[in-house]
């Protein structure tokens, strides 16, 4: 290696002070920059931004200080950290732009594993470079304005690795102008930013390696890192790169955003809005997309906490609706969160359809038994007192069916005093609870026939919600009975699966499908007499206890009630 006489005069001389304070101030405004930056570890692509910056500040401060130094062994090792720096710089910038738009699934694929191999080595060759001479040869020194700057042979993989460093580096720029295009305003200004930064280390960078100018040994790129880094502080500090990022928009896109028919709002982890459909647009209103993101509370008027613990929320207006809120989270390919997806579902109708089953459940359940229990009263009153037969048995047949429909009025309220409870599951003894169904319903039919056989005493069930499930299937079974000689049969045993299966089987005529397919459909439809009240009472029963049910027959009816073990 050759040798050159560095401070020839007392003072650098205007160019070489601002060339060396340059290079310092990019290193000093990077150090402060990936300070910043900390705060965002984690977020999409933040990681990999913050690992260039630190490969910035290597490149900087070393180059800095060897512009200072003569000594030629100590100036070729600070030479091998500048380059340690310059061809990591590329490949991590590609690995922010992967991650801030979205496509870290590539960050993970083999191409992208070749990048970091390139800068990989030639860490481990500027490392032993005096032993060999494969990143650079001829290594002598010159003093362009005073300054310790090196001149020497690029070889093969040295060119390699500038090559390497500058495509990807250009793959990093095309992927942010992509998000611009796409996504339009929204991250235009950070985009651009950090697209037009790489202009100036570019351009250092083909200037020294194609030797252009009168001082070839001169490597300007650190110099250049200092516009760069002012650009990428715009990027980060001035506006909120970070707080949100494309990759929001991304995952929203998987969700199909503008498939939906209904109002969605894409939200980032800052709880602000990030994107919207036109339903959503036309819904809340709001500022154009060009001043998103804007926080959830300035455009829908809640908080996005609220909505979630609410789960709906009532538009003002003269059309004024009610609209159930659904969130659902949105993760990228490593299943990070970045944001989530508000759905506004219009429960306008089905609200008012509610309110109007309540409405007519109160009716039923407490107008129609007070009139029913009057109209029962005056039936007997007038069927003890008249004498003509004529009269007498219209007499019964009102007492019969007042009776008839009182019966379905406490059933309805019994199940839907069960149904406002916290359900209550617990040891059940079987034999006791069916005991207490036989007792009761023998005094309703002296006559019957009520066999039980359990087989497992003690279950874990709601003991009200599955007495009201048996109790009106033995029921059902004994009012169908052919006259005096009813007949029912409840067996309770345990599957080899561990349910429990409770099983009432009669000696009746097969339950016809009319009765049977509303309650498997789960909708009455039929205008003529559909299923009764009994067996509806008893499906809702079961689906409360998540059980299922199960319809058959075998020379009588056989009904199975499974419950979980």
């Amino acid at each position: 290696m050759g040798r050159s006489t560095v401070f020839t005069t007392p003072v650098f001389g205007i160019i070489a002070g601002a060339v060396v304070l340059s290079t310092v101030a990019a290193g000093v405004v990077t150090v402060g920059l990936i300070w910043y930056l900390d705060r965002h570890r984690g977020s999409a692509g933040a990681d990999w931004f913050i690992a260039t910056l630190t490969a910035q500040v290597l490149l900087t401060l070393s180059y800095a200080v060897a512009l200072l130094v003569s000594a030629p062994t100590v100036r070729a090792h600070l030479e091998a950290l500048s380059w340690i720096g310059l061809a990591w710089m590329g490949p991590l910038f590609m690995g922010f732009a992967l991650g801030y738009t979205g496509r870290e699934q590539l960050i993970r694929t083999y191409g992208f594993g070749l990048v970091l191999l390139v800068p990989t080595v030639t860490t481990a060759l500027a490392v032993t470079h005096p032993v060999h001479g494969l990143l650079w040869q001829g290594f002598e020194l010159s003093t362009p304005f005073g300054l310790s700057a090196a001149l020497y042979a690029i070889q093969p993989w040295g060119y390699l690795t500038m090559v390497v460093t500058f495509a990807a580096a250009a793959v990093g720029v095309l992927l942010l102008v992509e998000t611009t295009l796409a996504y339009g305003a929204l991250y235009r200004r950070e985009a651009a930013a950090i697209a037009l930064s790489t202009v100036f280390p570019a351009s250092g960078i083909i200037t020294w390696v194609l030797r252009v100018g009168p001082y070839p040994a001169l490597n300007l790129t650190p110099v250049l890192l200092l516009p760069h880094t002012v650009l990428d502080t715009y990027a980060f500090v001035g506006t909120h790169m970070f707080e949100t990022n494309p990759t929001t928009q991304r995952a929203a896109e998987r969700s199909a955003l503008d498939d939906l028919g209904d109002p969605l709002i894409a939200v980032d982890t800052e709880q602000q809005v990030v994107n919207r459909n036109d339903r959503a647009q036309a819904l809340f209103g709001g500022p154009d997309d060009d001043l998103l993101p804007v926080p959830v509370e300035t455009l829908v008027g809640t908080p996005l906490d609220v909505l979630r613990e609410r789960g709906e929320i009532t538009t003002e207006g003269a059309d004024s609706r009610i609209f159930a809120v659904s969130y659902t989270e949105l993760t990228d390919t490593n299943d990070t969160p970045v944001g989530g997806l508000l759905v506004f579902y219009d429960v306008t109708d089905a609200r008012q359809r509610q309110q109007q089953l309540t409405v007519l459940n109160r009716v039923l359940r407490h107008n129609l038994r007070n009139e029913m229990t009057v109209i029962k009263g005056h039936a007997n009153l007038l069927r003890e007192q008249v004498t003509d037969e004529q009269l007498e048995l219209p007499a019964e047949a009102i007492t019969e069916a007042s009776e008839s429909l009182l019966s379905i009025a406490e059933k309805a309220q019994e199940f839907d005093r069960l149904k406002q409870r916290d359900p209550y599951v617990t040891e059940t003894d079987v034999v006791e609870l069916l005991e207490e169904i036989r007792t009761e319903l023998l005094g309703s039919f002296p006559g019957a026939t009520v066999e039980l056989d359990v087989q497992t005493p003690t279950i874990r069930a709601d003991p009200a919600m599955l007495t009201v499930a048996l109790s009106n299937l033995v029921e059902n079974a004994l009012i169908h009975g052919p006259g005096e000689a009813s007949f029912a049969a409840v067996r309770v045993v345990t599957t080899d699966d561990g349910r429990v299966e409770c099983t009432v089987a009669d000696r009746n005529d097969r339950i016809d499908d009319v009765e049977i397919d509303p309650l498997q459909a789960g909708d009455e439809t039929q205008l003529e007499h559909g299923s009764s009240i009994g067996l509806w009472i008893v499906t809702w029963s079961v689906t409360a206890m998540n059980a299922e049910i199960e319809f058959d027959y075998d020379d009588g009816n056989v009904i199975t009630i499974s419950l979980p073990g």
